[in-house]
């Protein structure tokens, strides 16, 4: 994105009541330890980044207690009606959790609260065992989660469905304070169409930042940069070139090209309920981008790492921020990001 684009970004997410540094709407660092407070915090203030590089769902995440609640930069979208309460395990170092698996006495405590909510229309209980086979089968992609979550990393959880016209942070609100809970979270469908888009290729605009695009930058304040030279934008020939090498690589099922318009209407359709974003971000200041759907178990690290040194190529989004924020949301486990995305050390 440009400077221009981080900018609006913040002012809509500061104004939207954001409680997460906004800073960190550049590249996330890793976060220290594996604390569920503060990756749902890097998760949700990337909302609007994963919403670009063409997820089709962003995550909205809040914790157990007043002070690890984590507001997203809008509501969740039209029609989420799924919610997932995660149980305490020993792997989470949820202070909360006092480092233990959530008890019986916990669990049930907790599931009598949730009995007594209007708002809930179907309840379901997930065991361990059979949330760490749906983990197993909805990861063989990824080797390294894989290696990295063990069993016992994976929380019991409860299921709801709620009713229409039901809000989610009412169950939230409910739970507060509550032993045993490691986190509420609301599910943002559909989670198969965001696994489809996996490799998204950005391509360079008008003024950019990056020094992939030839910009030149120098340290700043508080971590930040300033831009003493911009980027150029990619050309016609640079973007010819590149669709004829993303055709060429193994593994590649198929290719679409994004115009700023298109990306513009998907950004439109992601956060239609948080006006102040939308008001910030303008058509112009989209990105033009390359999406490339992979064969079932292709390698995607080489092709990464072709594309990300190609000619007028400003970044490329791997599948990991997408399986980050899929490993929080669906399975309550908190990894750092060099666990997730080796490639992204």
């Amino acid at each position: 994105m440009t400077s221009r684009v981080e900018d609006r970004l913040r002012e809509a997410l500061v104004e939207a009541g954001a409680t997460v540094d906004t800073g960190a709407l550049r590249p996330l660092r890793e976060p220290q330890g594996r604390r569920f407070r503060a990756d749902f915090r890097l998760v949700t203030a990337a909302a609007a980044v994963v919403v670009l590089a063409g997820a089709a769902t962003a995550v909205w995440l809040v914790g157990s207690g007043d002070e690890n609640r984590a507001v997203a930069a809008g509501p969740g979208p039209a029609g989420s009606t799924e919610v997932a309460v995660f149980l305490c395990t020993k792997s989470a170092q949820e202070p909360k959790c006092q480092g233990r698996d959530a008890t019986r006495e916990e669990k049930d405590a907790i599931n009598r609260t949730l009995s007594e909510l209007s708002q809930i229309k179907e309840m379901v209980f997930r065991e361990q065992g059979d949330a760490y086979r749906d983990f197993r089968a909805a990861f063989a992609h990824n080797k390294a989660v894989l290696d990295a979550v063990k069993a016992t990393d994976v929380p019991r959880s409860f299921w709801l469905k709620l009713r229409e016209g039901a809000d989610w942070r009412d169950v939230e609100k409910a739970l507060r304070g509550t032993s045993g809970v490691l986190g509420v979270v609301q599910q943002a469908p559909p989670l198969a169409e965001t696994r489809q888009s996996l490799i998204s290729v950005f391509l360079c605009g008008k003024e950019s930042s990056l020094p992939a695009c030839g910009a030149k930058r120098e340290p700043a304040g508080k971590g930040g940069f300033k831009v003493t030279k911009e980027g150029k934008a990619v050309t016609l020939a640079q973007m010819r070139a590149l669709e004829r090498t993303i055709k060429a690589m193994p593994g590649v099922q198929s290719l679409v090209f994004e115009d700023k318009t298109a990306s513009y209407e998907k950004f439109r359709r992601q956060f239609s309920e948080n006006k102040a974003l939308l008001q910030a971000t303008k058509v112009e200041d989209m990105p033009e981008v390359f999406r490339l759907t992979l064969q079932p178990e292709a390698d995607w690290a080489p092709l990464v790492s072709k594309l990300r040194r190609q000619p007028g190529v400003a970044t490329v989004q791997s599948p990991c921020l997408v399986d980050r924020a899929v490993l929080m949301s669906a399975y309550g486990v908190s990894l750092p990001q060099s666990k997730v995305c080796p490639l992204d050390k």
